[in-house]
């Protein structure tokens, strides 16, 4: 094998190791605020400043967004998620610097939760971790 495809293979398997790495505790269990993190990258975060919350209990569904309108998080799940361990099937729409990604019926697990309603949620296949909060 010539020395180039050598490191083209090298960077390939690196890049897969990488994403196939990541964890719920590397990327989400540390964080403590409301946010959205794809594939180990931050995507949104709160910042009671510029962002509103909320949260439909008919719906299952928690929003974020910030106050210009420009960026959004939206959660909706098939069930309340409450309990470590649950498992939920749900909608993700979000914002990224070019455009608006949707990602529908991926299954999420509750992978923490605090007395204040937040609720860390973990997808292994896509590495999505959200911190939502009921109110």
């Amino acid at each position: 094998m010539k020395p180039r495809h050598l490191a083209g293979v090298v960077l390939i398997l690196l890049t897969l190791y990488g994403c196939a790495g990541l964890q719920p505790e590397e990327v989400l269990l540390p964080r403590t605020d409301i946010s959205l993190t794809v594939k180990g990258e931050l995507q949104m975060e709160y910042d009671h400043n510029t962002c509103q919350i909320g949260y439909n209990e008919e719906k299952h569904e928690f929003r974020l967004v910030n106050d210009k309108l420009s960026d959004w998080v939206i959660f909706r799940s098939d069930a309340t998620p409450r309990d470590i361990g649950q498992k939920v099937n749900a909608y993700l729409e979000y914002t990224t610097e070019a455009d608006t990604r949707t990602i529908d019926d991926l299954e999420y697990t509750v992978e923490k939760t605090s007395p204040d309603g937040h609720v860390w949620l973990w997808n292994k296949d896509k590495k999505i971790g959200i911190i939502i909060k009921l109110l």
